[in-house]
């Protein structure tokens, strides 16, 4: 009985602990959350100012101190190397034709340039930052530095972030980056109807018709609340 009773005893405190550590992981992944935030926030403030009048309740947001410049909109697009043939089709096809716009990704850094510094660069210059969304893109870790960056920047009211979604992924609007989930995000051609989806769409390049199109009613928004 007394060996019974031991056992009994221990196991409850084998139960005990485990839920502690249970807990303290839990704990150290909201505080890994936080400072990544924190972090992502830092980077932004390292480069640019934030502006208090260009705080708008507009959901497309804009960047007056930026556009004045140029009056160009500079659109950064946020991609996985796998998917690069859908983004040249979407740029090239589609994107290039759009007036007053200027693209640019990582695929036109130049031999010698530091990639890390010239996304920075242009992440912090942008006025609408795509988030080309895959199974690829959501797998990739290198990704969570661009995506962290974009969200600061919107949550400075400095820029809009669009998902576009490319190819098919189950609860993509469920992954978490810092404190935000895409699913806040407003996505492009429309939720939950992927580019490469035929039941949705005859061909690649119907759906990026629907996403030129809707880009340049947000670009002519920016425009107007300049």
């Amino acid at each position: 009985m007394r060996i019974d009773c031991a056992i009994e005893a221990g196991s409850a405190v084998k139960f005990q602990l485990e839920k502690q550590i249970q807990d303290e992981e839990a704990k150290l992944n909201d505080i890994a959350r936080q400072l990544n935030d924190i972090e992502a926030q830092l980077q932004l403030l390292s480069h640019t100012t934030i502006i208090p009048n260009t705080i708008s309740k507009v959901k497309v947001h804009q960047t007056p101190e930026l556009l004045s410049n140029t009056g160009i909109i500079e659109v950064f697009i946020s991609y996985q190397k796998d998917d690069e043939k859908l983004l040249k089709e979407l740029v090239d096809k589609h994107l290039n034709n759009l007036e007053e716009i200027k693209i640019w990704h990582e695929g036109k850094t130049i031999g010698g340039q530091d990639n890390k510094v010239e996304i920075e660069k242009h992440l912090n210059s942008s006025h609408i930052i795509l988030l080309l969304i895959s199974p690829n893109y959501l797998k990739d870790y290198n990704n969570k530095f661009e995506i962290n960056l974009a969200k600061a920047r919107e949550k400075a009211i400095q820029a809009t972030v669009i998902p576009v979604l490319l190819t098919k992924i189950f609860g993509w609007e469920r992954f978490t980056f810092a404190n935000f989930k895409l699913g806040d995000l407003e996505p492009l051609p429309q939720k939950d109807k992927f580019i490469t989806d035929r039941r949705v769409w005859k061909t690649n390049n119907d759906a990026f018709y629907v996403v030129a199109e809707r880009l340049e009613k947000v670009k002519t928004k920016i425009v107007e609340k300049t």
